[in-house]
Parts: C-alpha cells; structure tokens; sequence
C-alpha cells in the first residue's frame, strides 16, 4: 500500500483574518464562470448504457439489518463469527408522528432536535432510521430513504479510517502514541484563481471532486460579530439543556498557548516504529506543537498532527462550507526545551504563539463543538469546529465487520446534521 495516497500533508495555511470592521460580514460572492467547473459529458440515447450504472459491490457497512446480504458477505461473515453470532434480527419500528407545519416553517426546532439528540445509553443501540409513510414513502415501500450526501462521508470515512491499514498499524501502538482525529471544520471554498468563494453549476449542497478541490483552497474563519452570534446561540442552547435529565450540553473555557518546535532528527528516534514510518513516507519537515494553560504554563500537550485526508463539501445555500478532515494526532514522548523553534520568516518566537480563547460544547456523547479565538501577533482569527469521537466510530465500524447492530451511520448523520443546522443559523434570512 503506497502510504502517499493515505497521508497527504501539506505547509500550514495561515488563517485568513477577521475583517477589522465589526459590522463586517460575509456577503454573497461572484459566481464562479463555468469553465472553473468540469463539465459533464454529453450523452445521447445511443450512448446511454441499458441499465444504471451502480456501485458493484455495495459497502457492508451501508446494508440495513433488514436487507439480504450478497452470498461473499454471508459467507465473510460466516468466517468471522460462529453461527450463534448471525445478524440479529431488526428491531420493529415504531411509527413516527409527522413534524407539524410549525415546526417545518420555522428553522429553530429542528435546530433544538439536531443540536441536542438524545443521548446513547450504554453501548451505541441499532441503528433505526425514521420510517416513512404517508406522501413520504416511495412507490417500492421503501421504509427510508438515505442522504446522498452522508453516504459519500460514510465512504470516505471507511476507506481512510476504517481500512486504512497504515493508520491502524500506528493506532495498535497505544493510546499515548497516537490517536485518530474525524474533525469538521466550518468556512469557505476559495478558488485560487479568482480568489472568490466557489460558486458555480451548483445551487444545493455537494461533495467536490478530488479534481476540483486541487483548484481551491479552504479558508475555516469567520467575521467578530458571527463569532458573537454564534457564541450567544450556543450559550442559549447550553442553558435551555440543564432543565433536562437527558440531552444535556456540557460546556468547558480554557485559554491556551501554542508554540511550535521542529522535530529533529533525535526526537524522531523516539517515535514508535510504525509512526516514523508515516513521517517517513510523508516526506515532509513535521512540527511539534506544545500546548500549555495560560494561566500556569503547564503543558497539556505535545502533538504531531499528521494529515491523512480531506473531504470538501459546498453548501451555497449558507454562509459557509464544511471541510471533513481525517489526522494522526501523534503524541512526542521527548521534552521539548532542547527542540529548535518553529520561526517563519519576518517572525519572532513571541509571535509565532498562537493565544487561543476557546469554548467547547460536548454532546450526546459522540460530538463536541468547539468556538474558538485565536490570536497571533496583532492578528486574530476565529475559528468553529465539530469534532466526532472516532473511538465510537471505529466500534461502529468494528460492529457492522462482525453483523452486529450499528451506528455508524447514524453517527455521521448527527455529523452532518450539526453542520447544517449551525450554519443555517449563522445564514441571514432573504
């Protein structure tokens, strides 16, 4: 396996800045021309193939407990887990009563249920999709239909975590040698060429193409006063929880320094074997960034974060974009006074700190939230996050392997739906 296609570091893009005006904010960009964008080939009715073209063979983790599995699947389960251990059966469904026009027509109370679902109790349950009835349900009965766009994540999410061999191999070395971060981040699609947010042939949200993404880059900020509105939004959300015994918010402040040390050639004798061997592949200078309490100065945290890979997705619709991104977070087991510090040209050591001021909201158990002002030198940058527990995805994931009820799906899904819900916030109403 070429680790070159699995780890796909790059230099540290320096965040784009606040606007300094506070009454600043994002407006609608320029369309993007259609040349930027592939165009699709033209097809005629001779061209056509005689049946649609489909994914051959399906993923496993994407079958229903209620859906025959391909004789290979049965048989590769078979192998895996005695007989006593066969797919249990699907749980009844329980019907749903339909959402009433109020709660449709109006954006906050779908907010309320996306932000604050219930949270599991004990080992992750099966995964039981609302059932569709009514005008809702198709012609074939279908009982639910799946989100396009969750299961292009829950693809790329498969390949780059769950069967990526080079990851796993580093992650059996133990959780203080390294841990895998499944973050998303909120901001926008630049085109490099125009310097705009990316617009163009699409009008809803989309995954972009690896050939797409090449021409763009992915700016995470936002403006003071969303950074407010956000934070007020939160808050709110946060204090409504505590009235209830369930679905409750936790929420953390902490103020920290980041530093930054290159990582010489006797620090990388101190890694794990299999994580020098992702460093090595990367070709790549690495940095060590040192993090402490503000207040105290001491440190919390010494990590390599190693890049592994991207997935962007455009939501014209909103304010902003969504970047989902796969790392190694490798822990330095050295100390660090004897590392050379990280100074870019025209910077001192003093202004390479990175002051962050940040407030986190955890979740459900599976989902933290994470606000966050950064200031470095005169300038400050702000920062909102969601990051999933990829211990509960790997299990998930760990789960379908073996024909027992899962959540992977699910888990993206609150991932995605947290995305949209607090970006549709931030959206001003037309």
């Amino acid at each position: 396996m070429n680790i070159a296609d699995l780890v796909n570091p790059g230099p540290p893009q320096v965040p784009r800045r606040s606007p300094s005006n506070p009454h600043s904010v994002s407006a609608p960009s320029p369309a993007v021309s259609a040349a930027k964008l592939p165009t699709p080939p033209l097809t005629t009715h001779k061209s056509m193939p005689q049946k649609r073209k489909r994914r051959d063979p399906k993923p496993i983790w994407a079958y229903l407990e209620n859906e025959d599995l391909p004789g290979e699947l049965k048989a590769e389960l078979a192998q895996r887990e005695p007989r006593q251990h066969s797919r249990p059966a699907p749980p009844t469904p329980r019907p749903q009563p339909h959402p009433s026009p109020a709660a449709q027509s109006n954006g906050t109370p779908v907010a309320h249920q996306a932000v604050m679902g219930p949270p599991p109790a004990g080992p992750p349950p099966a995964f039981a999709p609302r059932e569709l009835g009514g005008f809702e349900r198709p012609l074939t009965n279908d009982v639910s239909i799946y989100d396009e766009v969750v299961r292009k994540v829950c693809d790329f999410i498969w390949k780059n975590v769950v069967e990526n061999q080079v990851l796993q191999e580093a992650v059996r070395e133990g959780p203080r040698c390294c841990q895998i971060e499944i973050e998303a981040r909120w901001g926008q699609i630049i085109d490099r060429q125009l310097n705009t947010r990316l617009q163009g042939l699409h009008d809803s949200e989309c995954i972009l193409r690896s050939s797409v993404a090449e021409s763009t880059k992915f700016e995470s900020t936002m403006s003071l006063q969303q950074h407010q509105k956000m934070n007020r939004f939160l808050n709110e959300h946060t204090s409504k929880s505590q009235k209830l015994d369930a679905n409750r918010i936790v929420h953390k402040h902490t103020k920290e320094i980041d530093a930054f040390y290159e990582l010489d050639q006797h620090g990388f004798k101190t890694l794990a074997p299999a994580i020098q061997n992702i460093i090595h592949q990367s070709r790549s200078k690495q940095r060590i960034r040192v993090t402490r309490m503000q207040d105290s100065g001491q440190i919390v945290a010494k990590i390599i974060k190693q890049r592994v890979a991207n997935l962007e997705i455009s939501s014209p619709q909103t304010e902003w974009d969504y970047r989902i991104g796969v790392n190694l977070e490798i822990q330095y087991p050295g100390p660090v006074e004897t590392l050379p510090p990280v100074v870019e040209h025209g910077q001192t050591p003093e202004s390479m700190r990175r002051i962050k001021d940040r407030v986190s909201y955890s979740f459900n158990k599976a989902y933290q939230v994470d606000l966050t002002q950064v200031s470095q030198g005169p300038n400050k940058n702000h920062e909102l996050e969601l990051e999933v527990d990829a211990g509960m995805l790997l299990q998930a994931a760990d789960n379908i392997k073996q024909g027992r009820p899962s959540d992977f799906e699910s888990l993206v899904t609150g991932m995605m739906n947290n995305l949209r819900v607090l970006s549709r916030e931030m959206t001003p109403q037309n």
